[in-house]
């Protein structure tokens, strides 16, 4: 089989290129990838060739009548899924594995649906709390963004209440905590700057996650991006890291 193309946007403010990226390493699947400027000329051909929706993260392989094309995150945790890893995304086990008992049943369906959740809501921390990687932000969240948090916070609880202290959502990584990785993120941005207080469990759980290689090197990568998009710039910037706070 043809290597696997994904196509993704900036990785300091790409939220939902960073969910499929983080999904395909983290279950070792193997792709190149094409970053593309968001909103920039330069993009449009790219994007015409390849995303019938003219948006990123789109993964294609195979050429011809033999192409296959997957746009939107949730089709390409599922893609993958069915066709691409010998793992189980909403679990983490091997798939020989995965549904041998009820407990797996049943964390597969909690992880499907959290995944769903984060897909189609969440949308006043998404408006409100843009991924910024680099910066420090403050913002006055509205009840919608607060409300979003909470609701966050509770769903953490709930996964990792009998847990260890350093564990995934559900033990191993699913698809689950690469869908609210850019949370994370996000609250790494926003929360102290704006007096948001977290629970020690979403504090636990950040660390947890941006301790994880596959993230520290997207955050890496992003700290040396020098582009900056204002339609992704939200609050007060207090500061800055990486490349662009190099050159102050």
């Amino acid at each position: 089989m043809q290597k696997l193309l994904l196509i993704i946007g900036n990785k300091n403010y790409s939220s939902w290129s960073l969910r499929a990226w983080l999904l395909l390493k983290a279950f070792n699947v193997d792709f190149n990838e094409q970053l593309i400027e968001l909103f920039h000329p330069s993009a449009t051909p790219i994007l015409n060739e390849h995303a019938p929706t003219g948006k990123v993260p789109v993964l294609v392989y195979g050429e011809g009548d033999e192409k296959v094309t997957v746009w939107d995150t949730l089709a390409i945790a599922i893609h993958a899924n069915d066709y691409l890893t010998e793992l189980d995304l909403w679990t983490g086990f091997k798939k020989s594995d995965a549904k041998n008992n009820t407990s797996n049943r049943i964390n597969s369906a909690y992880c499907q649906s959290i995944v769903a959740e984060m897909h189609s809501g969440f949308i006043g921390i998404r408006s409100e709390m843009p991924m910024n990687i680099r910066a420090k932000a403050k913002i006055q969240p509205s009840n919608a963004c607060l409300n979003d948090i909470a609701r966050i916070e509770t769903i953490f609880e709930d996964c990792l209440k009998e847990r260890s202290k350093d564990s995934y959502l559900f033990g191993s990584f699913t698809a689950a905590d690469a869908f609210f990785a850019p949370v994370i993120l996000r609250l790494q941005t926003y929360a102290d700057a704006s007096d948001i207080a977290l629970k020690s469990t979403t504090k636990q759980y950040c660390e947890t996650m941006l301790n994880n290689p596959h993230i520290q090197a997207w955050r890496e990568a992003a700290l040396k991006e020098t582009r900056v998009i204002k339609e992704d710039e939200a609050g007060e910037i207090l500061s800055v890291v990486g490349v662009l706070a190099d050159q102050k």
